[in-house]
């Protein structure tokens, strides 16, 4: 590789850049639970990452947080990535906690360099509520699912609910499952990843997964879910080290394990009274917002492009109402088809997500003011009726020429059209039409420039089509010189070029030269394939040679190797000189060979 290649000079200056990175750039520091609540005998992780943090950094203070919680594991990671040209550098520093005592903690922010990670709040309760049986307590593996509710469970509001599976420690099992919950009348989305811990119940340790999902009843007073299922192979007997290693694990004993959870039932709290919104919106917030563009002046035709954004917690983007904006008279406008997306924040809310673009254009000019839109909805959090407003916008048009911009009546954002007494610039002048109507003249200017654009694609698609047909002819002359050719060589002349080639293993070569033999032998066909050939033979041995030639020619397998001696001696006593079958015969019969590959 040469050092002026300019490949390699950016492979260098990347990996320049890619190693300076964090040696140079002060680290933006973030930390975040996995889980905002826990119970006493729980753990929970503490994920503290440092974009471009310095590779030095081995480890962080942890002196302020080990005064409510004990650390029972650490772990870090780096990593180092290029996208689009831009490299990134980052330091994950990862903490399993457990709490010394109850009650709510702030974890302290992290100090890497100049830069602090942001502070969080933990609160520890008392261990999770045992289940109703006292057996449950000395059970290997049993569910929970508990309504994890700080807001009221409203009709059509997200209900968050979590699943817990306990596996007691050091239990081996093998082709777990558990089932999703399902609920008529109801729209359930799972929330972010399942999260794995530690927790005590009755003094016995237990693995636990959770999983949350939200809820969303669409009609009814309550919601009832059914008992879930859980089932798997509990592995006995065995090596430890080996566990479900079919080679090295030996088990004494496979079982089969099968729980299931309590059924559960939230009742819904109805629509309050005090609500008048035109559709009914529980959620923890909301916002509308556009997307900022400050163009305050247009010209006659011109299109303003508005992109219209409703954001809320708590809902899903089916939810959100429908935007409804009104043309000012003397303008129209379009609305694209909306954009929705229902996304997971934290793996607790969902975050729904209606984006809406719509194109506004003036007719006239004036100052057109477009109006505000306001959604009502209902705050949960706070149990109060909220409004999420985004303003009017004026936008000033001109004329296309002139610049100059007409002056509206006090009363009307528009002129009128046609206005008899308006004159110049003021006035929506008008050309007659077809019909004896008035027409007015940017109407026809659109209509011209229509024609136009119309008439330069007919000619393009007129020009393309003249020098498609030249190439198309010239490969048909090319093709009958080829046909030609090989009709004025000799058979006898192709048949050697056939040998050599099945000699030289060459399947691309055998099967042009077996096309030139079949041209000169029959010279009034057109034979373009290997199966027409062995059709006019109908000789299984000559059948079986042509398979294998395309297969050597077409088969995705690089390592085939064609047996090129093994098919000559065939190919030598079926293609020799003098008559051969079917001369006459131009179309080939219902024996031809069906295709190889499909």
């Amino acid at each position: 590789m040469k050092l002026k290649s300019p490949v390699f000079l950016k492979i260098i200056v990347s990996l320049l850049f890619v190693i300076l990175l964090p040696l140079t750039g002060e680290a933006q520091v973030t930390a975040k639970l996995e889980r905002q609540v826990i119970g006493i005998d729980e753990t929970v992780r503490l994920i503290i990452e440092a974009d471009g943090a310095r590779n030095t950094i081995s480890s962080i203070n942890t002196e302020a947080l080990e005064k409510d919680f004990s650390i029972l594991n650490r772990s870090s990671s780096s990593n180092f990535r290029i996208i689009n040209g831009s490299a990134k550098a980052s330091k994950v520093w990862t903490l399993v906690l457990e709490a010394k005592r109850t009650g709510t903690f702030t974890i302290p922010p992290f100090a890497i360099g100049k830069e602090k990670s942001n502070s969080l709040t933990l609160k520890v309760t008392d261990s999770s509520p045992e289940t109703s049986s006292n057996n449950q307590k000395s059970r290997d593996v049993f569910l929970e699912v508990t309504p994890l509710i700080e807001t009221p469970a409203y009709l059509q509001g997200q209900i968050t609910v979590s699943v817990k599976l306990f596996l007691k420690s050091q239990l081996r099992i093998t082709d777990a499952s558990l089932e999703d919950p399902e609920i008529e009348h109801t729209i359930i989305k799972k929330l972010g990843k399942d999260l794995n811990y530690q927790t005590k119940r009755g003094g016995q340790s237990y693995q636990v997964i959770e999983r949350k999902y939200a809820i969303i009843a669409e009609d009814g007073d309550k919601i009832t879910i059914p008992p879930l299922h859980f089932q798997a192979i509990r592995l006995q007997g065995g090596s430890r080290r080996f566990a479900g290693d079919p080679f090295f694990g030996h088990f004494s004993e496979q079982r089969k394990i099968r729980v299931k959870s309590q059924p559960l039932t939230i009742a819904l709290t109805p629509i309050p009274d005090e609500f008048n919104g035109k559709l009914w919106l529980p959620a923890l917030a909301m916002d509308i917002m556009d997307n900022k563009d400050e163009v305050k002046e247009l010209k006659i035709g011109e299109p303003l492009t508005r992109t219209i954004q409703i954001e809320a917690l708590g809902l899903t983007a089916e939810q959100l109402p429908e935007i409804e904006v009104t043309a000012p008279e003397g303008s129209k406008i379009y609305l694209d088809q909306p954009e929705l997306q229902t996304i997971v924040d934290n793996n607790a809310l969902l975050h729904a997500v209606k984006r809406q673009s719509l194109a506004f254009i003036p007719s006239q000019t004036g100052t057109f003011t477009l109006p505000a839109i306001t959604i009502k909805w209902w705050d949960v959090v706070n149990l109060k009726q909220r409004l999420a407003t985004l303003p009017e916008k004026k936008i000033r048009v001109v004329n296309a020429k002139t610049g100059e911009v007409a002056t509206p009546p006090a009363d009307n954002p528009t002129i009128a059209a046609n206005d008899p007494t308006k004159t110049g610039h003021e006035a929506n002048i008008s050309a007659p039409s077809a019909d004896g109507n008035p027409k007015p003249v940017t109407e026809v200017a659109n209509t011209t420039k229509i024609w136009q654009t119309v008439s330069a694609i007919l000619l393009l698609v007129w020009v393309i089509t003249i020098l498609l047909w030249y190439r198309y002819s010239r490969r048909l002359s090319y093709n009958g010189e080829k046909q030609k050719k090989a009709a004025t060589q000799q058979p006898a002349a192709n048949r050697e070029t056939i040998k050599r080639a099945c000699l030289d293993r060459n399947p691309q070569s055998a099967q042009q030269a077996i096309f030139d033999w079949a041209i000169s032998t029959w010279p009034q066909e057109a034979t373009t394939n290997l199966k027409t050939i062995a059709h006019k033979f109908n000789n299984p041995e000559l059948n079986e040679v042509f398979t294998d030639l395309e297969k050597a020619l077409y088969s995705p397998d690089d390592t085939l190797i064609w047996d090129g001696e093994k098919a000559w001696q065939k190919l030598s006593v079926a293609l020799k000189p003098g008559p051969h079958p079917d001369r006459t015969s131009n179309h080939p019969g219902k024996d031809a060979l069906p295709p190889l590959y499909r």
